[in-house]
């Protein structure tokens, strides 16, 4: 077998500006979102995305592979100065015709690897469908320069095509690109983004440590809603100071992560959980919501510390009572699996958010003034310590919750005590030792997966 030739930085920037240069003749929406239905979905797309910002009122901002600036008005309203800019000449002379009204716009012809910025010199960093088209190398190289160049406290959006194309692997009709001919775009799991995103480090000139805090990983709706597609995923980071003791890792460290550790361990849980379609919660979970009358929305938080098979099945839950749920996962793999499972599903009432803290799922849905009508979890207790009283802020009135907690001893008065105290009421406690062992030795007779063995209770209150 001949050796595998791997091309030079300047062939990867060859081929990227070939891919994009075919659609420079065209620079409208459809060449920006490569769908020959961009039109259907763009409006809705754009609503999703700038939903999500945070407030830019007076700040200096960078649009970064802008295209023909379906952000950038809306950024240059806001913002004191952004600079837009794109590698293909037409969709910024395009951009300039859309936004010549606006003097606060700078514009610049060059791709986001050789984008020159002062460090701390913005504060907002925007980006949508870049990393994508860079190689791990320069992926790596722009994570790095993202975090150099904002401001403390400066925000930073990114969003990426995960898995698989915007338009699915069976719409070729809706896809501008021809599926015959050369496409270097990456697919990345999004794991891999979360990790890279969480792991990269920076020190000062004042010797300062500053890291990002990744807020939320989400899907884009419209997406779900318009393509039933959960792998168009978005990021919203903060750079904010880290540990003085933090190690920064070198970048031939972060890059052999990205281009094989992290793969190869998302790999690995892949072949572990996908098509998984039982989980050992599944009667206990179901039996301890048959109360509920109609619910509108179910929030699940399912942290998976002692097993990755132990969790809240979201799909089950939305088939039984005919409701949204919003899966709030906090390890990068199991969320890539879980988005895999919706891709799979197609359910739209289910959706999936990653947060490393429970907290920032709170804060998540507070700023969006939301309200559900159940709270379902996993290792709820066990994991967070201080954030109990918290999910009150997102439920509705006498809201029930249903906890299922691994514990080394049954004390159910302790457990009373701690949910009282935080203003919770008709507060129940059972032991499911047998229930759920019975479960888990089902799970190994049928599927050889073994579960550790703990003691376990069943919490029931309202909020």
């Amino acid at each position: 077998m001949a050796p595998t030739t791997v091309p030079t930085p300047v062939e990867l920037r060859t081929s990227f500006k070939s891919f994009w240069d075919k659609y420079s003749d065209r620079p409208d929406i459809s060449a920006m979102m490569l769908n020959n239905n961009a039109e259907q979905l763009e409006e809705a797309d754009r609503h999703d995305i700038l939903s999500s910002l945070p407030c830019i009122k007076g700040k200096d901002a960078v649009d970064i592979g802008a295209g023909i600036g379906r952000f950038t008005t809306v950024l240059a309203e806001t913002a004191r100065h952004v600079l837009t800019t794109d590698f293909i000449d037409e969709f910024i002379k395009k951009n300039k015709e859309r936004n010549c009204h606006l003097a606060n716009v700078d514009y610049a012809v060059g791709d986001a690897v050789n984008l020159q910025l002062k460090d701390g010199s913005v504060d907002f960093v925007f980006t949508n469908w870049i990393m994508m088209y860079l190689s791990d190398t320069e992926t790596v190289q722009f994570v790095q320069k993202c975090l150099s160049w904002l401001r403390p406290n400066g925000h930073a959006h990114l969003r990426e095509s995960c898995s698989e194309p915007s338009t699915g692997r069976k719409a070729a009709s809706v896809s501008m690109h021809d599926a015959a001919a050369a496409n270097p775009t990456s697919y990345r799991f999004s794991s891999l983004y979360i990790n890279l995103l969480r792991s990269v480090r920076m020190r000062d000139e004042n010797g300062d440590c500053w890291k990002f805090n990744v807020d939320w990983s989400c899907s884009v709706p419209t997406y779900i809603k318009r393509m039933s597609n959960w792998r168009q995923v978005h990021w919203l980071v903060k750079k904010v100071p880290a540990d003085k003791n933090d190690v920064v890792p070198s970048f031939d460290e972060l890059l052999e992560k990205l281009s094989k550790t992290w793969n190869d361990v998302q790999k690995e849980w892949d072949s572990v959980l996908d098509g998984e379609e039982e989980v050992i919660t599944d009667e206990i979970v179901a039996s301890s919501l048959s109360i509920l009358s109609e619910p509108t929305g179910i929030f699940v938080y399912t942290p998976r510390r002692i097993s990755a098979h132990l969790h809240v099945n979201s799909h089950t839950l939305a088939e039984r009572f005919s409701t949204n749920i919003w899966n709030v996962e906090s390890e990068p793999y199991y969320y890539r699996t879980s988005l895999t499972k919706a891709n799979t599903k197609k359910d739209q009432r289910v959706r999936f958010a990653w947060h490393s803290k429970f907290s920032q799922s709170i804060d998540y849905w507070t700023e969006k003034a939301a309200k559900f009508d159940a709270f379902v979890a996993t290792e709820f207790l066990s994991e967070n310590d201080d954030d109990v009283e918290s999910i009150k802020r997102i439920l509705n009135p006498s809201a029930p919750i249903v906890l299922i907690e691994p514990v080394d001893k049954i004390d159910a008065d302790a457990i009373t005590k701690r949910l009282d105290v935080a203003g919770f009421k008709s507060i129940r406690v059972k032991d499911v030792t047998d229930e759920l062992t019975q479960s888990c030795e089902d799970f190994k007779q049928k599927y050889n997966i073994v579960v550790p063995s703990k003691k376990w209770v069943l919490i029931q209150a309202t909020a």
